[in-house]
């Protein structure tokens, strides 16, 4: 009976100490400077976020943010990095709507209980992107030349298995047209293959191609958007042109689960501070994203919600 209460004694011991140290964790970050991982490659929309985001929070905070790239597994590199840091809070990985693909692959090592979800800081619809040179001028060209030749029609984007695809084959069922999908690493990447020459058709958000869009190298044909973007009055969206595809990609941030509550309640604030700055509104409305205003809270859920339903998606590709 004394040797129970001893071990129950340094258990309340044990768990207390371990309060207090995570209390004052919290009370003093950050100490030191954070590390963010990106998990796209350099010059891409996510890459351009994370590293307004660093030097807008950086200074917020008080504390310089390093920003590495880690592309590569649709995020799996960048993630497993994340996971294999301390959950201290000082490092901090990207999270997009092409996460939730991630972690609705069957026997997938990530899992939405893996991360606390910070913060959803942009939104932004795909399109079907062609050259200023293109024969397709409107998604019904793209769509009957895909039926009537799928073979000799190269179309690609972002990720195996990821948004941009996914969008492709709502668009496929819609329109009962047949592809066959190139994937690169980012969506700069696609973006080059369709100057090249290389793709006819790049399913891409229209942010990774606003240099070309705005010099007419690049020509939108639509976009998933549920009504005609601010940013892109004069581009119908698949819905007008009788596709009934709606989807959006969003971008943000999570840290690894353990992370102390206290130090996640400090950064979600911190970015909601960020959003407030009218540096990052006037970044925001200069790359041409909306916001996903949700509470930490209802991100989380949203994302389960969104790995669930991406899941029958990927059933369907393994058939």
């Amino acid at each position: 009976m004394y040797s129970i209460s001893r071990w129950l004694g340094t258990c309340v011991v044990a768990g207390w100490l371990c309060m207090t140290s995570w209390a004052a964790t919290a009370a003093q970050w950050p100490e030191r400077s954070l590390h963010f991982i990106t998990t796209s490659a350099a010059g891409s929309p996510l890459d351009t976020m994370m590293r307004a985001l660093a030097k807008e929070l950086g200074e917020i905070l008080g504390q310089t943010i390093v920003v590495e790239n880690r592309p590569g597994g649709t995020g799996a590199v960048g993630m497993n990095m994340a996971l294999n840091a301390p959950a201290d809070g000082y490092t901090v990985v990207s999270a997009t709507g092409s996460t939730s693909f991630l972690m609705a692959e069957k026997g997938s090592r990530f899992h939405p209980s893996d991360f606390i979800f910070l913060r959803a800081l942009q939104t932004e619809p795909s399109s079907v992107a062609v050259r200023k040179d293109s024969p397709f001028h409107s998604m019904k060209d793209l769509v009957e030349a895909l039926k009537r030749q799928p073979d000799k029609v190269n179309i690609g984007g972002f990720a195996t298995a990821g948004f941009h695809q996914y969008v492709l084959y709502r668009l496929e069922q819609k329109a009962g047209f047949k592809s066959t999908w190139v994937p690169y690493q980012g969506g700069n990447q696609a973006l080059l293959a369709l100057m090249g020459g290389h793709l006819d058709a790049a399913v891409i958000t229209p942010s990774t191609a606003m240099a070309q869009i705005r010099s007419g190298d690049v020509r939108l044909l639509g976009i998933s958007s549920e009504s005609r973007s601010e940013f892109f009055p004069d581009i119908p969206t698949f819905v007008e042109q009788g596709y009934d595809v709606v989807e959006t990609l969003w971008r943000g941030v999570m840290v690894v689960k353990g992370t102390p509550p206290d130090v996640t309640a400090k950064l979600v604030r911190a970015l909601e501070d960020v959003e407030k700055r009218p540096s990052w509104q006037a970044f925001m409305r200069e790359n041409m994203q909306d916001r996903l205003p949700l509470p930490q809270p209802e991100l989380q859920k949203f994302v389960e919600k969104e790995v669930a339903d991406r899941r029958q998606f990927l059933m369907t590709l393994q058939k």
